[in-house]
This record gives C-alpha cells, structure tokens and sequence, in this order.
C-alpha cells in the first residue's frame, strides 16, 4: 500500500510557503503565509487562506519598494472575524484595524459583513507592513497610523502591478483627470478607498516617487522619515533634493511625472526573479501530514491527479484565476511556463492522460525557462568582468 501522504477534506490548502492544519470541528483556524511574514486566524478556512494568499502576494510585489526582510522575528498578526457592529440587511463592507505593541508585536483586525473585500484586506495588510517597519526602526517611539497617501498608494501600485489590466484601468480613468495639487494629496488620500480619484493620484505618486529614486536611495530615505513621523513637505524635500527650491517647482515636478506615467504605452513586466518565484509559489502546495506534527510539500503533479476534494479544488481554481491574471506580466523566459501551468490547473477536471500531458509540457517549458535564464546571467557576468572596453 501507498505510504505517500493522502489530502483528506479537511485539510487546508494555502499559497507557497503556507502552514496548513486540519481542524475536525468549527474552530479558528491558523495559516502562515510563511514564518516570519503573516499569521492568520479566522473560523472560516477559506478566508484564512485567502488573506494568507494576500499576504503571500503582497510581500513578493512589496519586498523591493519597502526593503522587507524574508522574515521578521515574529510574523504580523492578523485576526479576521464578525464586525459586531453588523446588522441584518447592512450590506457588505470590510473595516481593519492595526496596532503595533511593546516588543515590535503588531496585530492587524479585519472585521468583516457578509465577504471580505480584496482593496480592504490588501490595505489592512500593506498597513501592518508599515506599522512593523516602523517598530523595527524607531521601536514604539512613534505612534498613530502611517501617511493615507502611503499606504492607499502603495496598495493600488501594488494591485497595477500585479495585474497589467489594473495599469491600463487607472490610465483609463485618469485620462480625463487633472493632478490634485500636492499638498492636497499629501493631506487627504483617502484611505478608505472612498475617493476613487484619490487612490489614482496616490498610486501615481508613489510610482513617481519610485521613479524618481536612484542610487542616492532617495524613496527609503523619504520612507524611512514619514514612518518617524516626519512632516511629509520636509521629508521630501530632504529625501529628493533639487526637485523641492519652491513650491510651484514641487507642483510642476509632480504634474510633469503625472502625465509622463500616465502616457507610457509600456505594461510592467516582472524581472525574471520575481517571475520564477511568482510560478514557483503557484506550483507548491503545503498541508498537514495526517500522521504527524509537520508539514509536507505536496508535488503539482499529485495535487492535479487527486481524486475530486473540495478544498483543493478551490484552491486549485483560485490559483489559476491568479495566473490568468499574471501571465501578462511575466518576463519572456518564464511567460511560456506560465501559460503551460494555467493548462495544468485547467486539465484538473479532464482525463488522466490530458493531465499527465499538461504536466510534462510544464515540465519541459519550466527546464527551458531556467536553461536561458542561467545561460542569460553567465553572458552578463562575463561582460562584466570584461569591464569597459
């Protein structure tokens, strides 16, 4: 008889790096997005492991821009439950809440009616980051949330960057739009998301920002004084110096940026790193092992040929939608591996045989994929040992 380990309905299926555990009754269900990253609690599984899957995506997309460690000492808290305040017939709506405690500990609360809405998770998340950040480098010094306009831009930068279809949404809506002015900004992006207009311009002042940023490392230096409590006009006047003699310089600076990012025909595309470990995320599934206190890598091709089970259906079709999704974004060496995983998940509900076909293409485009990738690196190192000629 098989001894390999067998998924049973009640085990949870999360994005790469997850801690799953099976739970025989109703009861708060705790998932990892990995250690050191998000904890999540909540009595629904689905829920669990889909803001674990947030988490999951928001540390990869974020990890540059906000100079995140793989791991913290502890991981950020998260506890999704019933909004209390929720009455019959009130509509669906997500609130958050996130507070950093003595120790670097800090916990972020969704309250949620009826289902948990993606912007709201992804803010609260993108929240919590920040609030861990701060805890990191001035301990409770500071108190208070971190700037609207950082944490509502970094979350539609973030979501654009994503899903190229987000980038040409935003430059769609803001083709009839004028600039707010930058003081205006600053003070007033709205965090709650109720000011549509308001998010756009937040996500294309952090994408200037980043722009802008080079080796002088002008957007950690800006980051790092508004997490301290800095007043933002100063913060970047010192952080991007040279833009910021006069006010109107600030403003034609800004309104400059605005329309030349808005204008560009190009989408984002993911570096080749961040495109591998984007499908290798996708690829890896991790539960509990019904016979022991450990966690198990459950191989793609197992988790495709397993008989039906609702959990990782789900999970499966969640994934596939994710990578729909991403596909445009890939970069070139690993854009053919993308489209042969999506047939991977899609040949979850065909024949054996079809299954075992996808499997091997995957197989084969993902060895091609690596083969230019490392090929590709070599060539470039050699050219820069050469040094100039």
């Amino acid at each position: 008889m098989s001894r390999r380990p067998v998924l049973r309905l009640g085990f949870w299926l999360v994005a790469a790096g997850a801690v799953l555990r099976a739970a025989a009754a109703p009861a708060p269900v705790m998932v990892l997005s990995a250690p050191g990253q998000f904890e999540v609690a909540a009595l629904d599984a689905a829920e669990a492991h889909a803001v674990a899957a947030a988490g999951s995506g928001l540390w990869r997309q974020l990890a540059g821009p906000l100079g995140l460690p793989d791991a913290f000492p502890a991981p950020i808290f998260v506890r999704v439950v019933p909004d209390p305040a929720a009455t019959e017939g009130a509509g669906s709506a997500t609130q958050f809440s996130a507070v950093a405690e003595s120790g670097g500990v800090v916990s972020v609360r969704l309250m949620r009616r009826g289902e948990l809405e993606p912007a709201a998770v992804q803010r609260a998340l993108i929240r919590g980051l920040l609030l861990r950040l701060r805890t990191a480098a001035f301990g409770t010094e500071h108190t208070g949330e971190p700037p609207a306009w950082l944490e509502t831009g970094l979350r539609a930068w973030a979501a654009a960057r994503a899903e190229p279809a987000l980038l040409d949404r935003l430059k769609y809506e803001s083709a009839r739009e004028t600039p707010p002015r930058l003081a205006a900004l600053l003070a007033g992006a709205d965090r709650a998301g109720a000011d549509p207009a308001g998010e756009r311009a937040a996500a294309w002042w952090v994408a200037l920002l980043l722009a802008e940023s080079g080796r002088a490392g002008e957007w950690p230096a800006l980051l790092r004084a508004v997490l301290g409590g800095r007043e933002a006009g100063a913060a970047l006047a010192a952080a991007y110096p040279g833009r910021f003699d006069t006010d109107a310089e600030r403003e034609l600076w800004w309104a400059t940026g605005w329309h030349h990012l808005r204008r560009q025909r190009t989408l984002p595309v993911l570096e080749a790193a961040e495109a591998r470990g984007e499908l290798e995320a996708l690829a890896r599934f991790v539960f509990a092992a019904p016979d022991a206190d450990r966690d198990v890598v459950l191989p793609l091709a197992e988790a495709v040929q397993h008989p039906p089970d609702g959990l990782l259906d789900a999970e499966i079709v969640r994934r596939r939608q994710r990578l729909e999704r991403l596909v445009p974004a890939l970069h070139p060496f690993y854009r053919n591996a993308g489209l042969a995983l999506a047939e991977v998940f899609a040949a979850r509900v065909r024949p054996p045989a079809q299954r075992t076909a996808a499997l091997a293409a995957f197989a084969q485009d993902w060895r091609d994929a690596e083969e230019v990738a490392a090929l590709t690196t070599a060539a470039l190192d050699r050219w820069e040992r050469a040094g100039p000629r």
